[in-house]
């Protein structure tokens, strides 16, 4: 292999592994707002506070593991939807009106890309 082909190499490898490194870093952002909210969360018509929410989203972030490549798959596959009723979830949080966890979580993720800029 030439040097050059070496340095390609290299350089797939490096890139690959920040790419990796920054949505790993979106996704912590975003489990860590859902762990210190004190907003209430509907799953399949029952709510639940945020430390059990989290560690269902956790739960499911390891069994879809080999399906998230970015932060949004994350969203999709995490943090969505029941997978066995079908329902969404969703977030109501104190003086907001309900939303979908979905959405909510997108609109964080949107101001923390902003921020980092």
């Amino acid at each position: 292999m030439t040097f050059y082909k070496y340095l390609i190499l290299l350089f797939f490898i490096v890139t690959s592994t920040y790419a990796n490194y920054g949505y790993e870093k979106e996704i912590d952002y975003l489990i860590n707002e859902i762990s210190k909210s004190n907003c209430t969360f509907e799953r399949n018509k029952k709510t639940y506070k945020s430390k059990k929410v989290t560690s269902h989203i956790l739960y499911k972030k390891e069994y879809f593991k080999d399906k998230i490549n970015t932060t949004e798959e994350f969203i999709k596959y995490s943090a969505t939807k029941s997978e066995i009723s079908g329902k969404k979830y969703k977030i109501k949080c104190l003086d907001e009106k309900e939303e979908y966890l979905k959405n909510w979580l997108l609109k964080k993720l949107k101001k923390y890309r902003k921020d980092k800029q």
